[in-house]
């Protein structure tokens, strides 16, 4: 369990997009969106059915736009003052494959997208299971794991083969080429400008019902 699950996962919060925050209306506590997303990605798990997929999704497009910052922002600190003092420069080097996380990413997808059937079918059943040991009996639709086990290890491979890709890609210098980095345009970049209105309440609606209880 995470701090952030222990500190602020006993009530449903909010989004108060002129603060940047996850709060309770009353605001008693404040949950920074770094915690929020610290506290979804741990307790993944809980999410079932096809709605892991999405909020997966949204969680991947937060961690891409907060390393783009972040790189950019490593970029200017490595930089010199720029003659006209309207921002700073420098030189960086240019690989075959320049973003080799892209091609981390979509070996993750394709590693674990094959298994995906499996793993629905398999909270299924847990959850036929549990209402069984519960009622001692169950009168819903069944499930069946095992017809897609087989399965689980399709995307093992073609995910290896994209990271060696990405790996080696990103290993083989191309060139250099400079770059200019205005002053002020660095700035954390808030959560209403990386996800949607639905993104947000998305994630919101899940750990407010899947993620506390």
């Amino acid at each position: 369990m995470s701090l952030g699950q222990k500190n602020f996962s006993v009530e449903k919060v909010q989004y108060y997009k002129v603060n940047n925050i996850f709060s309770d209306p009353d605001e008693s506590f404040r949950l920074s969106v770094e915690d929020f997303f610290g506290v979804l990605k741990d307790s993944i798990e809980k999410v079932q059915g096809n709605r892991i997929k999405a909020i997966m999704g949204i969680i991947k497009k937060y961690d891409n736009a907060i390393k783009k910052n972040n790189t950019l922002s490593n970029k200017y600190n490595r930089g010199v003052e720029s003659d006209n003092g309207l921002g700073k420069q420098g030189i960086e080097n240019t690989f075959l494959i320049n973003n080799s996380e892209v091609w981390y990413m979509w070996s993750l997808v394709v590693g674990i997208l094959p298994a995906m059937p499996w793993l629905i079918e398999y909270q299924k059943q847990q959850k036929i299971d549990k209402e069984i040991r519960e009622k001692s009996f169950y009168s819903g639709e069944g499930a069946n794991p095992e017809y897609y086990k087989p399965r689980i290890t399709l995307g093992i491979k073609p995910g290896i083969l994209l990271v060696l890709i990405g790996f080696i890609g990103s290993k083989i210098k191309l060139g250099e080429k400079p770059y200019f980095i205005e002053h002020g345009s660095v700035q954390k970049p808030k959560l209403f400008e990386i996800l949607s209105e639905n993104e947000i309440s998305r994630v919101l609606n899940c750990y407010n019902e899947v993620i506390i209880n």
